[in-house]
């Protein structure tokens, strides 16, 4: 039987090494489709504007001020700005709303780059253009995490400097609330009044003022407190200092001033959502150049960026995607308005370009809307002296929205071609897993049309490298290519194989299937409100009463307990130590009453009351205790017998120390429950060498059953401790039993280990079915269920968003691998005992002599 079952198991292994590596080019495929950074560098630049209004610009962001505080009791002197001197509105942000993304925004007309998720949204990890680097001299002050962007390998028109970063500490105490802006303020006053005169007739000049306060003290206070208001009030009395010295130093009125933020706040002082709140803030522009009116004109926060570069004359970012609000300009000079508009759209036209060619598409169908912008921008150009200003300006305005509109066309379609690539290769391995485990050799097999289907595929290779011969988007042809093989092999699987996918019992066909269904419909909604898991537990014990009538009372009530996990609240990182050593006295009582020998009764109580004086810190295991009882648990589970029931036993016991030693509160009693209900498992009493069947056999639809009954318990070890937004929020003290110092790497496999301890519990169970036919349905339904949510991991809204989306598909095409893997490798674990292996090693030494 051990060597039968090896053999099985060895030629499984080239199989299940192709479903990992196909599980991995997916994910990576979905990350690489959805996060690769948008920026096209060494894009043309459009002209330097003639005659600007403006020879410098002052740029004052308040870090997250709201615009609904704003507005409600606006500071003394914006609001005589508001109503006297210039124009203002709200300027409307897009999720992320942070204070990277959102400055980024307005300094460089771009949204959040997707690829900074690769940096754990802490950079811009591609370089990119703004304001700054099109300035002929710019300054800028504030934090260092906003500084550094834009002054990283710059050029030497850009100077900035920042406080240290220890000063961001969220502390209001001490009356230092102000602490941060009134350095930057004084940085200012102090460069204007020792540096500023060498670049007093200087044009194309940027003047940055980073101001962190507003949002240091949200966080803290939140932004309804007395405190955010008069951090306001403060900013708006030094903004006024700062206009009235710079205005008498400069004296000529050639300086533009903006004031805006990167983003909002709620009311418990969050941010990066898409609430009003959070993505409303206010936006404030006077000085040179600027219209006056007293109304709301609300823009886009990208509109900033070609803004600040056509008030001051400077070429647009090469990679902005705002359009200029011309409405904030005096219309005193419409020509210059015009000329700034046709900029705007020449650049848009620029990134339109560089994203067809992304496409590597060259037929007339794809390149139209390209050849409709030259032909445009061409007339506009053509007739620009002689046609009237009103009616250029809505020409223009108007091809403006077309290059809008095309530009995210390119973007859609290449995203929506790489999806189609990637869904044919996920597609094709799953039917070739289908055909894997239902499908029997067919008795002929038509030779000439497996000919002809392997010369297609080769005319395809063929034609698709051509086709992309010297594209410089490798990335298209790539899936392309992975997306004709595994549709070849899908092809090639159905010609060898036919489907066999019997059932024992046709009475209960139809009750099975739609349990199935309803099975993967159930995992797929708990993957987002895990409570729904404990419907798809409750379904698990009325179709096990209705197909077996004989299912023991243990079964029964172990699966009710097992549904109320999901109902409870999410372990927190403060552990409950009383539930903790609850659990090891419940076991402590069932070693009691069960084990029959008293030699290991003794060990096992022994064991369970160290780790509990350890959990409890009479004993410091830090140095060598938990890392023995961890260390030790293998070998510990060898002495057991390898009869089933008791080997079983024997990894119960010998894994539920170590989760104790992880464990922060009720996770060990859903390892006592998940253990009691596996083991009551009908299939469990059944010896292995008569129940196990070759993994050559087609899978049964009972088997497809259970294998969805075995998907549901993977996604339940994971959601019945946890949710979603646990994955992030692991804490590094539920490691403080083994590690005494900070060591992130150990703390992440510690932490690892304690999410695989109960799918370890399950591959261990797996082998008391007999069939790994089951565990690659495990695989398939699993597969199954990733391939709609790949749909949804999209790289626009909140970091929380995003973030959860990755995870739910992350889960759902992780854990089934994870199972059948454990599933493999769990073998030793059943099978391997010390005597029999010593045995075998004395059979072999006689034989050679």
């Amino acid at each position: 039987m051990y060597n039968k079952k090896l053999n099985i198991i060895n030629n499984t292994y080239p199989f299940i090494i192709l479903g990992l590596t196909m599980h991995l080019v997916l994910l990576w495929g979905i990350l690489d489709i959805n996060f690769h950074s948008p920026i096209i560098q060494e894009l043309p630049n459009v002209p330097i504007l003639k005659n600007a209004p403006a020879k410098r610009l002052v740029l004052f962001i308040a870090d997250g001020l709201r615009f609904r505080t704003f507005i409600e009791a606006p500071p003394k002197f914006l609001k005589y700005i508001m109503t006297s001197k210039g124009a203002w509105g709200i300027s409307h942000t897009r999720m992320p709303t942070e204070s990277r993304p959102g400055i980024v925004a307005i300094c460089a007309g771009l949204y959040e780059d997707p690829s900074a998720i690769f940096k754990g949204w802490k950079e811009n990890p591609v370089d990119f253009d703004s304001i700054f680097n099109q300035s002929h001299l710019s300054w800028a002050w504030g934090s260092p995490d906003i500084i550094s962007m834009f002054i990283k390998g710059a050029k030497e028109n850009i100077h900035g400097d920042s406080y240290p970063s220890e000063w961001q500490n969220f502390d209001i105490m001490y009356g230092q609330i102000w602490r941060l802006d009134s350095w930057v303020f004084d940085k200012y006053i102090n460069w204007l009044r020792e540096d500023a005169y060498k670049i007093k007739n200087v044009e194309r000049v940027i003047l940055f003022l980073h101001l962190l306060g507003c949002d240091t003290t949200g966080h803290t206070a939140k932004p309804y407190s007395r405190e955010y208001v008069d951090n306001m009030n403060y900013v708006d009395r030094k903004i006024e200092e700062v206009v009235q010295m710079t205005e008498n130093f400069f004296g000529d009125n050639g300086t533009a001033y903006i004031f805006t933020a990167d983003h909002g706040m709620t009311d418990w002082g969050s941010h990066g959502s898409g609430s009003a709140d959070e993505t409303e803030t206010p936006l404030i522009i006077w000085g040179a150049g600027i219209n006056i009116f007293n109304f709301r004109q609300n823009i886009e926060q990208v509109d900033i960026t070609p803004l600040i570069s056509t008030l001051i004359g400077a070429p647009i970012p090469i990679n902005n995607e705002g359009v200029l609000p011309w409405q904030y300009l005096n219309a005193t000079n419409p020509e210059y308005i015009n000329y700034a508009l046709l900029n705007n759209l020449k650049q848009l036209t620029y990134q339109v370009k560089a994203n067809r060619k992304m496409n590597c598409e060259d037929n007339e169908f794809a390149d139209w809307r390209e050849i409709e912008l030259d032909n445009k921008i061409y007339n506009l150009d053509k007739d620009f002296e002689i046609q009237d200003a009103n009616e250029k300006l809505k020409g223009i305005v108007s091809t403006i929205k077309l290059a809008k509109k095309f530009l995210l066309y390119f973007r859609q379609f290449r995203r929506t071609r790489f999806l189609l690539y990637l869904s044919m290769i996920w597609l094709g391995w799953i039917i070739c897993l289908f055909f894997k485990i239902t499908g029997i050799h067919r008795p002929i097999i038509n030779s000439f049309i497996l000919l002809i289907i392997d010369i297609v595929f080769l005319i395809l290779v063929i034609t698709l490298f051509i086709m992309h011969k010297g594209c410089n988007n490798w990335r298209l042809p790539f899936y392309a290519f992975l997306a004709i093989i595994s549709t070849w092999l899908a092809i090639r699987s159905a010609i060898i194989y036919k489907v066999k996918l019997k059932i024992n019992n046709n009475k209960y066909y139809w009750t099975i299937t739609a349990e199935i269904i309803f099975l993967l419909a159930i995992m797929f909604i708990g993957l987002t409100y895990r409570f729904i898991l404990s419907i798809g537990m409750l379904c698990i014990i009325l179709v096990q009463k209705i197909v077996l009538k004989k299912t023991r009372n243990l079964f029964f009530w172990s699966a009710l307990l097992l549904a109320i996990f999901p109902l409870l609240p999410v372990v927190e990182p403060h552990p409950r130590i009383y539930v903790v050593f609850s659990s090891i006295f419940v076991v402590i009582i069932i070693v009691t009453l069960q084990m029959q020998s008293n030699y290991r009764k003794a060990v096992e109580i022994f064991r369970l009351i160290v780790t509990g004086l350890v959990y409890l810190e009479f004993l410091d295991g830090r140095n060598w205790i938990s890392w023995t009882i961890l260390l030790t648990a293998p070998l510990y589970i060898f002495t057991y017998s390898t009869q089933l029931r008791k080997r079983m036993q024997g990894i119960m016991l010998g894994l539920f120390c170590p989760l104790v030693l992880l464990s922060a509160s009720y996770e060990p009693f859903f390892f006592i429950i998940l253990a009691l209900h596996l083991s009551s498992w009908p299939q469990f009493y059944i010896s292995p060498t008569q129940n196990y069947q070759s993994s050559k056999n087609p899978l049964t639809m009972e088997e497809l059953f259970e294998a969805a009954i075995f998907m549901l318990y993977t996604l339940l070890c994971f959601f019945g401790t946890g949710n979603m937004a646990s994955i992030s929020s692991f804490d590094p003290s539920w490691t403080r039993h083994f590690v005494t110092v900070f060591s992130p790497f150990t703390m992440f496999l510690l932490i690892i280990l304690k999410i695989s301890i109960p799918l370890m519990l399950i591959g261990c169970t797996s082998h008391t079915l007999g069939s790994s036919n089951i565990f690659l349905g495990v695989l398939l339904l699993g597969d199954c269920l990733s391939l709609p949510l790949m749909y949804n991991v999209t790289p626009q809204g909140s970091w929380l968003d995003i973030g959860s989306a990755i995870s739910r598909f992350t889960i759902a095409i992780s854990l089934p691998c994870l199972i059948v893997v454990l599933h493999y490798l769990s073998f030793p674990l059943i099978t391997f005992f010390p005597n029999k292996f010593k045995f075998y090693i004395n059979l072999k030494k006689n034989h050679i002599v």
